[in-house]
Formats: structure tokens, sequence, C-alpha cells
């Protein structure tokens, strides 16, 4: 179970380093109103992972044994991650604007967490990104119920960590995300995500 979980962060640090609206709402709640506005907000991105992740898992659990499903599983899997993957090297990048001003008022907690629920959930992007990981642990990696819990807890907490990481230091980061670097680290996700796809496209089309 160990390298289960281990899989599981690896795949999570792939994630937290792609960039999109969620990163720039988590970097643009930090600067306005602090850290712990940051952190309650990536609680609540936290929170939505955790039931996209069991939804599809669970739309697809039942179909888990049947070989013809997971040949088409994997190969939907493969396709989205790679083209995932490619379109952080065809879509360009540009760096966003942030207010350097903090609140002065209270943290609301609660108003942060429901913000980073619907902020995450809202996107269908994220549903089809668990299709895929979902697909990657199912079909490439044959992991069970409590093998995908093991990697989706990995995958999410390492998520979570390095988001509460960007929020701490969100003041100092903001001096250097150029363009240049945001599309960097884009990259090198991709990178990994058509490694992942191409893995899984093996897996559905010579491993079953």
């Amino acid at each position: 179970m160990i390298g289960v979980l281990f899989q599981g962060i690896g795949y999570g640090l792939v994630l937290a380093m792609l960039i999109g609206p969620v990163f720039f709402a988590l970097i643009r709640t930090s600067i306005a109103k602090g850290f712990a506005s940051g952190a309650y907000l990536a609680f609540g991105i936290a929170l939505s992972d955790s039931f996209a992740a069991t939804v599809v898992y669970l739309s697809i659990a039942q179909f888990q044994d049947n070989t013809i499903f997971q040949n088409y599983l994997g190969l939907l899997g493969g396709f989205l991650m790679i083209g995932f993957g490619l379109s952080y090297f065809l879509i360009p990048v540009s760096k966003r604007k942030f207010s350097p001003q903090r609140s002065m008022r209270p943290t609301q907690g609660i108003k942060h967490i429901i913000e980073g629920i619907f902020l995450n959930l809202l996107n269908p992007l994220v549903y089809i990104f668990w299709l895929g990981i979902v697909s990657y642990t199912t079909v490439s990696q044959g992991y069970n119920l409590h093998e995908n819990f093991i990697f989706f807890l990995g995958t999410i907490s390492t998520v979570f960590l390095t988001d509460l990481l960007k929020a701490f230091i969100a003041d100092r980061i903001t001096n250097y995300l150029t363009a240049h670097l945001i599309s960097l680290i884009g990259r090198i996700a991709g990178i990994a995500l058509v490694g992942f796809g191409l893995r899984l496209l093996f897996f559905a089309a010579y491993g079953l």
C-alpha cells in the first residue's frame, strides 16, 4: 500500500503544477485577504476534488471487471490525458494581474470553503481530469476499491498541501509569476500528463 500511496503523491505533484482558474483564484484570494482565506479556499477545493473523484469512480466501478469496457475506458482516459498535456504546449498563457491590497475584515472561512467547492465543481474539466485518473488506476494499475482510496488520498492530500504552500508564499511568488515561468511550469506538467496518457493507452491496447 505504501507504493500505491507514493504513486498517488506523485500524481498529486503533477496536478499541483497545472495552471488554471483555481490556481489564479487561490493566489488572488491569498494576496487580497491573507493566508487563512487562501487556506479555507484550498480546503474547499480539496473537498470538491474528493466529491468529483468519488462520483467518477462509483459511476464506472460497476464495470470494473468488464474487459471490453476497461479497454474503451483506457483508450478514452489515455487520449484525454494526452489532450490535456498537449494543450499546455498549444495554448498561450498570459500573466494575470492581482491587487496587492489586503482586506482588513475578519476571514469568512465558510464563505471561502463554499467558494472553493463551487469554483472547482462547476468546472467540467475537473470531472474529465478525474475520469483520466480513474482510468489510469483501474486500467493500467488494476487497483481495487481500497487501493484506489489510498491513491486518491495521496493525490488529493498532496494537491491540498501544495495549495497551502502556494497560499503561504503568494505575496512573494507573484513577483516571479512571469508569463514565461507560468508557461514553463505548465509544460512540465503537460509532459507528465502525456507520459501517463501514453502508458494508459499501451495498457488499454496490450496490457489487458
